[in-house]
């Protein structure tokens, strides 16, 4: 039996009633038969009908041409006319309902029949094709702001990358022409000066590679079986052999399982940007906390710090690349970091959530499904 729907709009009863007999029979459902168009208008706007046979002469104020028009101003449906009038005025103030069908009455049953499969098919086929244009726009415009955004990150990398080679730039050049000049401690300091602008243009380099990969899908999940202490315990130790006795790095685990299944290198870049950052933005030092506990069927790893924090109206553009924060002053950084978090909690289908206040501190809460390893 077929599930459509049709609403029969015939001001003489006993035609609508022997209309709708003939649906029945036909396998469709008539859910109602009304005389008016303001009934009609009133009825199809509840009953959301498949389809609506029309006749044009009704009761009331309005004609069956005009309620028509009313009814596809508030959702789209097909339309067949069933009428006595087939005049040229008639025909030409129906053609712009774009009816779906116009028989002429009397007419047989399998007239109607005919029609109205005739209607449905055109109008369904009419619903692909509109849907097809929508989503063959929406790709577009998907393509144009990616490619868009992609011109923005390149411009804003080659900016990033500018500043460390300017500074190797000016330092090779002092050295090379005026190393007779410059004492033994200026020499020192342009050396160091290169090497520090070398590992940022590295890790610059890194981050955008990463970002790449993970946004171009070149990226999988691999995931193997990984120890979360000894793993936590990889990633702090050498941040704290790297801070000295500025920052005390802390980490407890409070987990009924010591093995879970995880993507390491992902998750590598997961905590050691987290850390990164709560050491980086945390200038006066202090502590910086790495957490792990379950959650539900989750993992989480918490990082705390009480650094300069972040103001509430940049946690939105977060996780955009090259985005940082207004805050952050001469804190050096390449904005990519936070990127790379998000684009690797979302291959482990996790969440991430960040509570901070300006001048308290931020904490991260990565959580990662719980993949137990039995």
């Amino acid at each position: 039996m077929s599930s459509i729907k049709i609403l029969i709009v015939e001001d003489e009863a006993i035609v609508g009633e022997d209309i709708a007999s003939h649906l029945e029979s036909m396998g469709y459902e008539a859910i109602d038969i009304v005389g008016s168009g303001e009934e009609a208008i009133s009825i199809a706007a509840n009953t959301k009908p498949d389809l609506i046979l029309m006749d044009i002469m009704l009761q009331g104020q309005i004609d069956g041409i005009e309620t028509a028009n009313q009814i596809q101003s508030l959702f789209p449906v097909p339309i067949v006319y069933l009428t006595a009038y087939a005049d040229e005025n008639t025909l030409k103030r129906a053609k712009i309902t774009h009816p779906f069908g116009y028989i002429i009455k009397p007419f047989t049953p399998q007239e109607l029949k005919v029609t109205i499969e005739i209607s449905l098919s055109r109008f369904q086929a009419e619903l692909d094709i509109k849907q097809a244009l929508v989503a063959a726009e929406n790709e577009r415009r998907q393509a144009e702001e990616n490619s868009n955004m992609k011109s923005q990150y390149i411009s804003m990398a080659a900016h990033d990358f500018r500043n460390p080679l300017t500074t190797i730039k000016t330092s090779v050049a002092l050295l090379k022409y005026y190393s007779d000049r410059l004492s033994d401690e200026k020499k020192e300091k342009q050396i160091d000066m290169i090497e520090s602008a070398t590992k940022s243009l590295n890790e610059l380099l890194e981050d955008v590679l990463t970002l790449s990969r993970t946004e171009e899908s070149q990226l999988s999940l691999e995931l193997t079986p990984v120890d979360i202490s000894i793993f936590c315990e990889s990633i702090l130790e050498p941040l704290r052999m790297a801070v000295g006795d500025r920052y005390n790095l802390t980490f407890s685990c409070d987990l009924d399982i010591s093995m879970i299944y995880l993507d390491a290198k992902l998750m590598w870049h997961v905590l050691n940007n987290l850390l990164s950052n709560a050491i980086k933005y945390s200038p006066d030092g202090g502590a910086v906390d790495l957490s792990v506990f379950e959650d539900k069927s989750y993992i989480c790893f918490q990082v705390r710090d009480r650094g300069i924090g972040i103001d509430e109206g940049e946690l939105e553009h977060l996780f955009q690349p090259f985005h940082r924060a207004r805050n952050v002053g001469n804190i050096p950084g390449t904005g990519l970091g936070l990127a790379i978090v998000k684009r690797s909690v979302d291959l482990h289908e996790g969440r991430i959530e960040v509570n901070s206040e300006l001048g308290s501190g931020t904490v991260f809460n990565i959580y990662i499904p719980c993949r137990r390893v039995e």
